[in-house]
């Protein structure tokens, strides 16, 4: 097999992996908003207002999972990258015999469970601010229905 071809194929492939992993953090906060609004309406509705904010403990575990499938997604963009600068030194010479060197093949063989401090720095690069955003607005929903069903109602 042509060492393009073998490109062309991993590229595909590492593509869909990400379309992946936008699709499970697109249903993992989905489950977020639906639990979170689960969890505060039996706690005002059976009179439990302190569950309300158990589930700051549920968005806690909801974020490090979005975390860690972004990291890996982190991962495979950086695959992908990796990818296209080849195929464009291909298109430039297509002569070129060093277009695997120092490749390889499948990213998946480089993704690793990774460590709460790498899962957490991802929330450090200011892209990424819109995934806590997104977290700390249900956070402050949550102890707001506590605060509303305790001293309000």
């Amino acid at each position: 097999m042509k060492a393009i071809n073998v490109l062309r194929e991993d590229f595909s492939q590492t593509v869909e992996f990400i379309d992946k992993c936008d699709d499970h953090i697109f249903k993992i906060k989905n489950w977020a908003l639906l639990t979170s609004s689960a969890v505060i309406a039996f706690s005002i509705t059976q009179d439990h207002n302190a569950f309300s904010l158990a589930n700051l403990a549920l968005l806690v575990a909801f974020i490090y999972l979005e975390l860690i499938y972004k990291s890996f997604q982190d991962t495979a963009i950086e695959h992908t990258s990796d990818i296209s600068r080849r195929i464009d030194r291909y298109l430039v010479d297509s002569s070129s015999d060093d277009l695997l060197d120092g490749y390889s093949h499948s990213y998946g063989r480089k993704l690793q469970y990774p460590s709460v401090l790498r899962v957490f720095t991802i929330l450090g690069n200011r892209n990424r601010w819109h995934i806590l955003n997104f977290y700390g607005l249900l956070a402050i929903f949550s102890i707001s229905a506590f605060v509303v069903a305790k001293y309000v109602a």
